[in-house]
């Protein structure tokens, strides 16, 4: 039978682990965001720079763990759905941009990553686990 300092050592170690979980969850889907944001700002076209200056990244917290990914220029839908000729919107536009930008310049990364996230996030926080040294 195990002892009760044994029992209380690995109760409270569990309950520290429970607290840093959210905590390593939340840091692990931030970084992904960032990257995400990093490699949509990469291709976001850039005529002005007010496109790719209107970037933002709402970070998750251990708490909520959402991020949000946003480009908030009044213009940035209509860069983001008008695709390349000879193809049309449903309004009947096409835009050319200069490679390596893109129209689908926030949905073309975010899926690119998807497939692989959740692997991402859980060897992250695998690796915190080991590192915690439980």
């Amino acid at each position: 039978m195990a002892s009760t300092k044994a029992t209380n050592s690995a109760a409270t170690g569990l309950r520290k682990l429970a607290r840093q979980f959210p905590q390593w969850a939340a840091q692990a889907l931030n970084e992904e965001a960032q990257e995400t944001m990093t490699k949509a700002i990469a291709i976001t076209p850039n005529d002005s720079g007010r496109l790719r200056d209107s970037h933002r990244v709402w970070l998750a917290t251990p708490k909520d763990l959402t991020a949000l990914l946003t480009f908030s220029t009044d213009y940035a839908i209509y860069v983001h759905e008008i695709p390349a000729p000879p193809d049309k919107s449903p309004g009947g536009r096409s835009a050319t941009h200069t490679p390596p930008t893109q129209w689908k310049y926030l949905e073309t990364p975010v899926n690119a990553l998807a497939p692989t996230f959740s692997q991402r996030i859980a060897s992250e926080i695998k690796r915190k686990l080991k590192s915690s040294g439980v």
